[in-house]
């Protein structure tokens, strides 16, 4: 009787550890599945937000002439 409780003891002790790396790793997963996804948000604002840019500098030839001058002034600075 004594070695069919400690087996049990030692299924329980297995049984709870896999369970603690199964939630940890479901926290883990979830938190880098959020972290993706916010990512990906962003990434979608922001070209959206060069696509606008692109929209009005494209619509106007003396600001895009201005605006790749301003930016070959910068390139030079750097």
């Amino acid at each position: 009787m004594e070695g069919i409780r400690t087996k049990m003891n030692t299924v329980d002790k297995i049984v709870n550890e896999i369970s603690q790396k199964l939630a940890s790793s479901i926290v883990e997963a979830t938190n880098y599945k959020v972290l993706y996804e916010e990512a990906s948000e962003e990434y979608q604002r922001l070209n959206e937000l060069l696509s606008k840019f692109n929209d009005v500098l494209d619509s106007d030839k003396d600001l895009k002439d201005l605006f790749d001058e301003a930016a070959q002034k910068l390139e030079k600075e750097q």
